[in-house]
């Protein structure tokens, strides 16, 4: 290679390559994306649609409610959107999370410049600056000094409830006075408080919980998430005088290590609470699986007259010496239906639209027998052998108390949220930052005041008090 060939090779220069995405880009492109009000409305929107769903469509019901009410095809969809536990989703939870980070990325880009111009006392302003304020005056005050002027209107202003800041310079004296630094904070403490209901919900709906429980009068259950017990020692409806539901009413005893801890009875907006977990008068009905009592009519089968009427408790054995029996009842279901495949009767619905009652017959010692009696089919079965046929002519079914069972660890900080909106709501709508400049300057007939203030809402109000300003500045005399 010779010399010319490598002056030519030095002479040209290198290729620059593209310069690359670097963190710095995409942390602002992050932060441009989170801090976006289109995300927030969205948010917003999308937030509004799914509580919709969740009010429209109760949450938490059993499944025979959902397929009773919109069907089995409707509830298969339910059930894999969520739409029947709408809060506790993972998609629901997501969108929560998001309006924290959309909340606090604003916050945290608006907020601190914001606080920091309230807190600058900027007193050194130029004299253009104060004219060119949206509210600004230049008055003559004639025969006062600038000693005596400012020293008014320092005194003027902090009667306002101003606080008040002098700087004497070169040949004039700059008054500085500002109050209400609290209003402009005050939207953005609504902005935060947002964040930390949000955040409550959040943790509510991550660590909480809200079950359905459907109790029986006398019956205790385990509560495995409190680690105790719960007794359902009575449960009644009050009725008004024109037979009107007044409340219904369920007296319940907590046991706590095998101790009676806690005695309440609850009504609809009255729950009992411990150990954080709130049970609430939810709902009652009648229970699907067991009856305080049945009355059969026993019939000889010859003749078909009734031999006697009798009332069987629930699980609990009548002897009829007259007739040789001993009949017990041992099962019950309100809407009779039979799995063919396990071989195992079961209630289709919560509803008594064809209940029935299982049998366990012991006739004269020599046959035994276990049929199902139905109240509206009572030929549809035979017992073989029998002089007899049962009829099941009544029953009285059991009530049960529905409780809503929930524990929210987020609800203190959704209350301190709901504080918190309170308080940036008033601090914004009661509360404006207002700011006065004043230069006062001396002139050949006495003192020149050029007046300018400013306020970031209620024009009207602080125009009235700048006029008042001017007239009391032209008052001030030596």
């Amino acid at each position: 290679m010779n010399g010319k060939q490598e002056a030519a090779l030095e002479q040209t220069p290198a290729k620059q390559s593209a310069p690359g995405l670097g963190w710095n880009e995409v942390k602002g492109e992050l932060v441009e994306f989170f801090a976006s009000l289109k995300l927030a409305m969205f948010l917003f929107l999308v937030l509004a649609v799914t509580a919709t769903i969740g009010t429209v469509i109760q949450q938490g019901e059993r499944a025979d409610v959902y397929v009773k009410e919109y069907g089995e095809e409707a509830y298969r969809w339910f059930v894999r959107l969520g739409f029947t536990d709408v809060y506790h989703t993972w998609w629901f939870t997501s969108l929560l999370a998001l309006l924290c980070i959309n909340s606090l990325t604003c916050f945290s880009q608006r907020f601190p410049s914001i606080w920091r111009s309230t807190r600058q006392d900027k007193v050194s302003v130029t004299l253009p600056f104060i004219k060119g304020l949206k509210q600004s005056a230049e008055i003559a005050v004639p025969g006062a000094t600038k000693e005596t002027v400012a020293e008014g209107l320092v005194q003027v202003l902090a009667e306002k409830g101003y606080r008040v800041l002098a700087k004497k310079d070169a040949g004039a004296v700059t008054v500085y006075a500002t109050k209400g630094i609290m209003g402009r904070v005050g939207a953005h403490v609504a902005h935060l408080s947002a964040t930390v209901i949000v955040l409550g919900g959040l943790i509510g709906s991550l660590y909480g919980f809200q079950e359905f429980g459907v109790c029986l009068e006398g019956q205790t259950y385990h509560i495995p998430r409190g680690n105790f017990d719960l007794r359902i020692d009575k449960f009644w409806i009050d009725y008004h005088e024109n037979g009107a539901v007044k409340s219904y009413n369920s007296a319940l005893t907590v046991l706590d290590g095998g101790k009676e801890a806690m005695h309440k009875t609850i009504t609809v907006n009255d729950p009992l609470v411990y150990k954080g977990i709130w049970f609430y008068q939810s709902s009652y009905g009648d229970s699907w699986d067991q009856v305080e009592m049945a009355r059969l009519n026993i019939k000889d089968k010859d003749t078909d007259k009734v031999l006697t009427t009798v009332d069987l408790p629930w699980k609990k054995e009548a002897i009829l010496d007259k007739l040789g029996l001993k009949i017990t009842m041992t099962d019950f279901v309100a809407d009779f239906g039979f799995n063919s495949t396990e071989k195992k009767v079961f209630s289709k619905t919560a509803e008594h639209a064809n209940p029935a009652i299982k049998l366990t017959v012991l006739e004269r010692q020599s046959l035994e027998a276990t049929p199902w009696i139905f109240y509206h089919y009572p030929d549809l079965f035979d017992i073989q052998g029998s002089k007899y046929r049962f009829e099941l002519i009544g029953y009285q079914p059991k009530k049960f108390t529905g409780l809503q069972i929930t524990r929210d660890p987020g609800v203190t900080i959704v209350w301190i949220g709901s504080t918190l909106i309170v308080v940036g709501i008033t601090l914004s709508s009661f509360i404006y930052h207002r700011r006065i400049w004043a230069k006062v300057l001396p002139s050949e007939s006495g003192v020149t005041v050029v007046v300018g203030g400013t306020t970031h809402k209620s024009q009207l109000d602080f125009k009235k008090e700048f006029t008042k300003l001017q007239g009391r500045i032209r008052t001030f005399k030596s």
